[in-house]
């Protein structure tokens, strides 16, 4: 009777259950590891801060490695970890509904058909935030092996479905952990428990399939032929320069002309439309004259008219194009710096470490570069009073 992961009631007597081992090591293991993963990936992707994307990614990359290796142990691991049981017990659906309506469901050796169902709809759902996620690191934050390929628009798409997901996955957790709980009680069994030590106890009397063996060897051959041709792959994809970043020059009649009274402003983050204006009004410079010779002044209208936001496809350009309509030449009063920065502490603008809400490069290592990474945020600590 190989094959089958529900359990045949025999004459249950009333003696004590029997322990049977069901879960093997590598099953435990990954279910562990990939609880500790998307902990730390939805705590960092709701509740921490920005700038511990870095951890995030972490996380994401470690789901992508325990997702693959589950799917091969799937086909090579022991009896109840292979993904055929888990589709067998599917068949068996309607009469387990029918007994948990009664609080009387069947015993099961593995998963019962409502919990198979789980497992393969968490791998959809793992598998969409993976792939979405990994659109919005390349679309959005110009990282990642899908950089070269992938624009912000594809990206910016992406990550409406990664959050969508990331609350669905949220949902369905409660739900197995409800499930859990429900099934441990119904059935007098630990069923957390069994995750750990790898044993269920059945009651005596139930004929228990006789188990396919692991492939170890088999599964770790498979593992490394697919984990280096994914790695040789995205090596050469990384190597493809980001999509939407242009290469640009220094120029040092703005970098010393305007950098002279405050931080250069990356050309990416105005506008051509902006800077035109700004430029045009030098003589009235935000209640200061800033006016330049003209060659100057032209040489500098070339360069960040060149390099202007439409220019580049990072998250910082596509969304201060949309700057106020009536501040049209202040990056600090469009809606997206607003919403970004509402929730930092008004002291750390007035700081000295900062000076004022213009100086980007205070808290954004890479602000020169444009691309304001996530990773690359460091928040001046204030001394309170």
């Amino acid at each position: 009777m190989t094959g089958q992961n529900y359990a045949v009631a025999g004459d249950e007597g009333s003696q004590p259950p029997q322990m049977v081992r069901v879960w093997d090591g590598p099953t435990r293991l990954f279910h562990w590891l990939l609880v500790v993963s998307v902990a730390v990936a939805m705590l960092t992707g709701f509740l921490a801060p920005e700038w511990w994307m870095g951890t995030h990614l972490f996380a994401g990359y470690a789901i992508v490695l325990l997702l693959a290796f589950r799917l091969i142990w799937g086909v090579f691991g022991s009896e109840y970890a292979r993904l055929i049981n888990l589709a067998r017990s599917t068949r068996y659906l309607g009469a387990y509904v029918r007994g948990l309506a009664l609080l009387r469901p069947p015993h099961y050796v593995g998963h019962n058909p409502v919990g198979a169902l789980m497992i393969f709809a968490f791998f959809g759902v793992f598998l969409g935030l993976v792939a979405t996620g990994l659109m919005v690191q390349a679309g959005e934050e110009k990282q990642g092996p899908l950089a070269g390929i992938v624009g912000y628009a594809v990206g910016h798409a992406g990550k409406e479905v990664h959050e969508f997901l990331a609350f669905a996955a949220l949902a369905m957790i409660a739900i197995h952990i409800a499930g859990v709980l429900v099934e441990s009680w119904l059935q007098n069994v630990n069923l957390t428990r069994g995750m750990i030590d790898g044993r269920m106890p059945l009651p005596r009397g139930f004929r228990v399939p006789t188990p396919r063996a692991a492939r170890p060897l088999a599964a770790g051959a498979v593992m490394l032929l697919i984990t280096s041709l994914s790695s040789a792959t995205l090596y050469g994809l990384s190597r493809m320069p980001p999509l939407g970043i242009p290469i640009m020059p220094e120029n040092a009649t703005y970098r010393s002309e305007c950098g002279a009274c405050h931080w250069s402003f990356h050309p990416s983050l105005l506008p051509k439309t902006s800077w035109e204006q700004l430029l045009a009004e030098l003589d009235e410079h935000f209640g200061e004259d800033a006016s330049l010779p003209a060659d100057k002044k032209d040489e500098i209208a070339r360069y960040l008219s060149a390099y202007s936001a439409e220019s580049w496809d990072t998250e910082a350009a596509n969304r201060f194009r949309l700057v106020s309509a009536s501040d049209p030449m202040q990056i600090t009063k469009t809606s997206y710096w607003v919403a970004k920065h509402r929730q930092i502490d008004t002291k750390i603008f007035q700081s000295a470490a900062v000076k004022s809400s213009s100086n980007c490069t205070a808290c954004h290592k890479d602000a020169d570069t444009g691309r304001f990474d996530d990773q690359k945020i460091e928040m001046p600590k204030v001394s309170r009073p």
